[in-house]
């Protein structure tokens, strides 16, 4: 009796640890997945044109990159907490600042800056970091499915929601809701970090803590399959740029309406959701290199989808459906990988830096777009150039050893 009852503590405790991973993440990326729509209100507002947006958006995309490895060593040295509030700080700050600014420097400092380097520190690698050494390294494998779909249920509300407020309220009462719940994230990440605490984690962080980056990283990429696991992430970056600083507008182009528009992300919310948790399971089943092989190759159909297939609306959920099921799908297996190799203690640091090969190609992604949609040239070149990189990460996805 004493044991079972035991085992539902234990479990309700899991159960905990996760709806709070989830709520931190899921909010954060409901907002970095959502600059595209932000964009539509802060074009007439702040009187600065879609290419000069789209390059704060591809300057924020190379601060969540570049941040994430620094942010994840700042988590080994004191802790995730610490790192979890200065993303809420950042946060809110860069919410509250960028429908204010009036030229392209003050936007490029809060919109470009600001706002991407907070949702950095509330990123996947954080969060999974801290909720690892408690999990346990197999029902982390589950888990960071489960942690990575909250970014669907983030898209699958904030998107649609977003969207209205923007068009009934406007681009600064739509930002300043967007604070309330990074504003309830504080108690929550105080908790995380009270439950990830234990003497032998302890052990463990201290036992990392006089490692430089630079030792970890010269460790790591000494190692043939974390460069492969970095050419393949650093494709993946383009193509979810794509979905998130182009997307909406792509569809409005093809004369879509915006109501129409902002329901094909919700459509890709919940489709990123069944994805990154299909794939989670996927991954205890299967080897974890040929389940992100096979994402990576779904890719390569959309993007063909995208090149010579009529553009209706049909079409807009189809292919938004299949971008979602692909999109957030790369991240378990890859964690997983760096996980397993490497040790759950570095994971933050070592995900962190995929994600700066991840974000450069997500630069390069949103500013080409806008470079091309101002040319008159469309989007067609985005996808053929991601039809090339998917195939890319293909191969190398399943030229990684078994794991």
């Amino acid at each position: 009796m004493k044991q079972e009852s035991k085992n539902i503590r234990e479990l309700l405790r899991i159960i905990l640890i996760v709806t709070a991973a989830c709520l931190v993440h899921g909010t954060m990326q409901g907002v970095h997945d959502n600059y595209g729509i932000m964009m539509t209100g802060l074009i007439p507002v702040t009187g600065i044109d879609y290419a000069g947006i789209s390059f704060c958006i591809g300057a924020g995309a190379l601060v969540y990159g570049f941040a994430q490895p620094f942010l994840g060593m700042i988590a080994l040295k004191k802790s995730n907490t610490f790192v979890i509030l200065l993303g809420i700080f950042f946060t809110i700050t860069g919410l509250i600042a960028t429908p204010m600014c009036r030229n392209f420097f003050s936007l490029f400092l809060f919109f470009g800056l600001v706002l991407p380097f907070g949702t950095t520190g509330l990123c996947f690698g954080i969060v999974m970091g801290a909720i690892t050494p408690v999990l346990g390294e197999r029902r982390a494998a589950i888990v960071s499915g489960i942690v990575q779909a909250s970014a669907g249920i983030g898209d699958a509300i904030m998107s649609p929601g977003l969207e209205r407020m923007i068009s009934g309220f406007g681009i600064r009462t739509a930002m300043a809701v967007l604070v309330l719940p990074f504003l309830v994230m504080i108690p929550i990440a105080f908790w995380i970090g009270k439950t990830g605490q234990s003497h032998e984690n302890a052990q463990k962080q201290d036992a990392l803590k006089n490692q430089s980056l630079v030792s970890i990283l010269k460790n790591a990429l000494s190692d043939r399959d974390y460069r492969l696991l970095v050419i393949g992430f650093a494709t993946c970056g383009f193509n979810m740029s794509i979905i998130e600083s182009h997307l909406f507008s792509q569809y409005l182009s093809y004369g879509i309406p915006g109501q129409i528009a902002s329901l094909t992300l919700t459509v890709y919310g919940i489709a990123t959701m069944l994805g990154a948790v299909a794939v989670g399971f996927l991954g205890t089943k299967f080897p974890m290199k040929n389940v992100l092989g096979c994402v990576y190759t779904i890719r390569i159909f959309i993007s063909l989808g995208f090149l010579f297939l009529p553009k209706t609306a049909a079409f807009a959920f189809i292919a938004t459906t299949l971008l979602g099921i692909s999109g957030d799908a790369t991240v378990p297996p890859t964690s997983g990988i760096i996980s397993h190799k490497f040790g759950p203690e570095r994971m933050a640091v070592l995900y962190g830096f995929t994600l700066v090969g991840h974000q450069i190609g997500a630069f390069l992604s949103s500013s080409l777009g806008g470079m091309l949609v101002k040319a008159g040239m469309g989007y067609a070149p985005l996808w053929a150039v991601n039809l090339c990189l998917a195939s890319i990460a293909a191969a190398a996805s399943f030229s990684i050893h078994r794991s």
